[in-house]
This record gives structure tokens, sequence and C-alpha cells, in this order.
């Protein structure tokens, strides 16, 4: 994971001076409880400030409110890791296998308690630091599970 590029987003928004906290104890627990890979804790740990980071459109959620983010728990039971979320409340996860960013659609989450969150999520195909980077620098990067699917349908 290139952290350097997730330092680079946060230069372009002008946040030099966030204020960096240790893991709580429930976040230490979520995180072990989870089996999350070390090099995604590595990369929490890194940027964990007190406040959420909002990316032009997107959110980076702030690393301690994680667990209570991920208690709708279809998500992080499928290795999808909630860790912000989108213009329209789409969330923003990594997954876990691939450690690639992507968004799962919301309201399709909350309206059918049967669905797999795999089924509506969106793989964008870029780590962490590069989905935060990507949409600082690209005007029409996506801001939600919608756009994602255009977007990445104009790829191949």
């Amino acid at each position: 994971m290139d952290i350097g590029l997730f330092r680079k987003a946060l230069e372009k928004i002008d946040k030099h001076n966030l204020i960096k906290v240790d893991f709580s104890s429930s976040t230490n627990k979520f995180l072990k409880d989870y089996q999350i890979p070390e090099d995604v804790i590595s990369f929490l740990k890194e940027f964990s400030f007190k406040e959420n980071i909002k990316f032009k459109h997107v959110n980076f959620d702030i690393v301690n409110e994680m667990p209570e983010n991920n208690q709708y728990k279809r998500c992080i039971d499928n290795g999808l890791f909630i860790i912000g979320s989108g213009l329209n409340g789409d969330l923003i996860v990594i997954d876990l296998n691939t450690r690639n960013i992507g968004y799962v659609f919301h309201d399709e989450l909350w309206e059918d308690e049967d669905v797999n969150p795999r089924e509506i999520y969106i793989s964008l195909e870029c780590s962490i630091p590069q989905f935060y980077y990507n949409s600082v620098m690209i005007d029409d990067y996506p801001v939600d599970g919608y756009e994602a699917e255009t977007f990445m349908e104009n790829q191949c």
C-alpha cells in the first residue's frame, strides 16, 4: 500500500495539522476479532485521526469509529470493511481479500435484509491511498456506487 499517496491527498485538501490518536481498546478488539490484515492495520494506525476527513465528496471515517460503523455486520462478515462513505451515503469499503476499495450501495443494503453485500459491491480496483488520491485529483472520479459502476464499465 503506497501510503505516500494518502499523504499527498491530505496535502491537496490542506490537512496538515490533523491530530493523531491511538487506537481505542474497542478498536483493537474489533481489528483482532475480525482478523483485519496487518497491512490494513498499519495503514489505519498511521492515519488514525481525531476527525473524519473529507476528500472533496468522499469521507474517510475516524478510525476509532470504524468498529461502530461496521456494526451492521453483513459487510464485515463478508470481508467488506467499511472505512468511509460517498456523497449519497454509499459505503466505502475495503475488500479484505483483495485490498481493493469500492462502494456498497447503502439503499439496497438497508432495504433488503437478504442481499449479500458482495452482490452490491462495486470494486474500483485500487488501494485505499490510491482511491483517496484519485478522489482529489480526478475531477469525475466516482463519488458513489452508481458512478463507480459507470466508471468501471468505461475502463474496459
